[in-house]
């Protein structure tokens, strides 16, 4: 059970549920607008007469867009409140699916999925930093943690759908749908949420000024091991379910002879294992604490990379041996990601808008870089995917080290 919100005034929910539902809706738009279109990724390549390499970059634009974006929407929603921004990035948001439903070239698509992408990442940042207003400390990590099963939901049922609509019409349907959610998304944001930023002293300043505050700012979070070494961890926990679920679409339909459907299908059981990693954190946190589950979590990946691997050196390579265990994986940074993104916003609580936005942007652009890597990889063995993700939990390792010997308190 989430604690309650500490002392304050929190326009419309004081009790933080309308922040949980922005946080909720945001992670779940968001993440929708990535994994939505997976299940079309080849038929998308045919429609535009593109290689199946072109056509996941379609991936790689959104995920730019989500992570630059939050550098700027974190300190808008800092300077001007959380609900006007919030409102601005859901309508961009819905106007930019619409326009990929009508596009009819590929570079005007990729474009818009940059666009989309923008907007998607308001969503992410601003209603992390709406959580941190009304959540402390370890009921944040618990918040969090309920925004995660919003995107194990997006990542399962997201490409689920893609793949249903994939069957019956055309992938633009994807994108038609995207567009409903948003404006519903929108309805409900402009009635529920109300803002929860504190008031603070107006003060007169250029926009130059402005400006120097947030890079000095951002530079001061890099600087600083609270912020930086959990903002990796999250980083690499996301890229290692990130870069499966972008390669995966053309191993099991070009390789293993799955259709749109049946791989659609097929992801739901991702949902569920990121699902169990944040149902562990959501129910273990206060007994357990952070750092103990961040171990266990990484346990969970190196176990399931060690799987993958005996199973390929043996010469398997079919559904089960990948994606049996790929759920491991998952689970693992299921239990990872959300206690990452509360820590920074735990350790700078005066700057929540911009350590979640830092750390968002870290977060997506780092996932936008493993996604370019991993699908390179050969598509006959899983054996270079396995030691991809050992090498991963290595680096994982080293940073939870690092971080055990940090001085959150400073």
């Amino acid at each position: 059970m989430i604690s309650p919100p500490g002392p304050g005034s929190v326009k419309g929910s004081s009790s933080g549920v309308a922040q949980i539902s922005y946080a909720c809706l945001g992670v779940a738009l968001g993440q929708s607008g990535l994994f939505i279109a997976l299940p079309s990724l080849p038929a998308m390549a045919s429609d535009f007469q593109v290689s199946a390499g072109t056509a996941e970059e379609s991936i790689t634009a959104y995920a730019l867009g989500y992570g630059f974006s939050q550098l700027v929407w974190g300190p808008l929603a800092d300077r001007f409140g959380r609900r006007p921004i919030a409102l601005c990035g859901v309508t961009l948001f819905m106007l930019a699916s619409l326009g990929l439903a009508l596009v009819p070239e590929f570079g005007t698509f990729l474009l818009l999925r940059l666009l989309q992408g923008v907007a998607g990442g308001c969503g992410t940042s601003v209603s992390r930093a709406c959580l941190r207003d009304v959540f402390s400390q370890r009921s944040l990590a618990q918040a969090m943690s309920v925004a995660a099963i919003s995107y194990a939901l997006a990542l399962g049922i997201a490409p689920f759908l893609g793949g249903w609509l994939a069957s019956v019409s055309s992938w633009r349907a994807d994108f038609v749908l995207l567009t409903l959610l948003g404006s519903l998304a929108l309805a409900y944001l402009a009635r529920e949420l109300g803002e929860t930023l504190p008031p603070v002293p107006s003060r007169a300043s250029t926009v130059r000024r402005e400006l120097a505050v947030v890079l000095g700012d951002y530079g001061r979070l890099l600087r600083d091991r609270r912020f930086l070494l959990p903002a990796l961890i999250v980083m690499l926990a996301t890229g290692v379910v990130a870069g499966y679920a972008a390669a995966s679409p053309f191993d099991f339909e070009q390789s293993f002879g799955y259709s749109a459907a049946q791989f659609g299908n097929l992801s739901l059981s991702l949902s569920g294992a990121y699902l169990v990693g944040s149902l562990v954190v959501r129910r273990t946190v206060v007994r357990l604490g952070q750092q103990r589950l961040l171990w266990i979590g990484l346990a969970a990946i190196t176990a399931g990379a060690l799987v993958m691997l005996a199973l390929g050196l043996a010469g398997r390579f079919d559904p089960l041996s990948l994606l049996g265990p790929m759920l491991v994986v998952v689970a693992g940074g299921g239990m990872i990601v959300p206690i990452g993104l509360a820590l920074p916003m735990q350790a700078f609580p005066a700057k929540a808008g911009q350590a979640s936005a830092l750390t968002g942007f870290m977060q997506q652009e780092g996932t936008a870089a493993l996604v370019a890597l991993v699908v390179w990889l050969p598509d006959t063995s899983q054996v270079p995917l396995a030691l991809s993700l050992l090498a991963l939990a290595l680096i994982l390792a080293t940073l939870l080290w690092a971080y055990s010997r940090v001085d959150i308190s400073a």
